[in-house]
């Protein structure tokens, strides 16, 4: 029996301001935490669109919450395992400089693969990755993922939470069931708590062609939280 919570079928097609996107497939992914003794789950979907651009969602089962990875372009190398929470730094995006501060460092382990989502990953393998926030020359501030797997390939996203209306505007409907997600616990967006544990995070590429690759990640010092996503159908780029 799948693990996976999110209101989304493999093969099924939605309509919204995104345009129509097929569901190609689903990655479960979990981490530990030293703290609470438990699984922290996180499930990431790719959608297809036109020309097999990418799209990629996250659900995180511990808040309920649907976020949206959009890539960027990151011009400095960074290596998220050597990175420790509360660590400042200054990052390159899109060709603008912004302040960066590590809110968490993370690992996951790849739990199920649903349909034919583009992957580098096999089951049982992990992902490492950084969330940062960060503020731009204007004082606007948002959040970004560093993912790496098997110490190879970065990918860099922007991350936004969606609310239900956002859903229903870029998909034609809400995303995720009401239902209560218990058994499978999660985790939450969260451990600003876990210092000190591995754990690992997501991210997901979205309307455009996503160029990501995988990442894996092995806890370090500081939160460490592991979420990536995969992009890559028809050119793009992915987890």
């Amino acid at each position: 029996m799948s693990g996976t919570k999110a209101n989304l079928q493999v093969g099924e097609m939605l309509q919204g301001s995104g345009g129509t996107l097929s569901v190609r497939g689903c990655l479960l992914f979990k981490e530990w935490d030293t703290q609470d003794n438990c699984f922290y789950y996180w499930e990431e979907w790719q959608l297809i669109g036109a020309n097999d651009a990418d799209t990629w969602v996250e659900f995180d089962h511990d808040p309920g919450e649907f976020l949206l990875y959009e890539p960027v372009r990151l011009q400095e190398k960074i290596e998220p395992w050597a990175l420790a929470v509360g660590q400042g730094l200054q990052l390159t995006i899109n060709g603008t400089p912004h302040q960066a501060v590590v809110k968490e460092v993370t690992t996951g382990t790849l739990e199920e693969v649903i349909g034919s989502p583009v992957c580098p990953l096999n089951i049982g393998e992990t992902m490492t990755y950084v969330e940062l926030a960060l503020t731009d020359p204007a004082g606007v501030t948002s959040k970004l993922t560093i993912d790496s797997h098997r110490f190879l390939d970065l990918l860099a996203y922007r991350k936004t939470t969606l609310s239900k209306g956002r859903q229903k505007q870029l998909f034609g409907r809400v995303l995720y069931n009401s239902r209560n997600v218990s058994g499978l616990v999660a985790r939450n967006s969260r451990r600003a708590l876990l210092s000190g544990a591995a754990v690992i995070g997501l991210a997901v590429g979205v309307f455009s062609s996503c160029t990501r690759s995988g990442t894996s990640r092995t806890g370090t010092s500081g939160g460490y939280r592991n979420r990536t996503v995969y992009g890559g159908g028809g050119g793009g780029v992915g987890k």
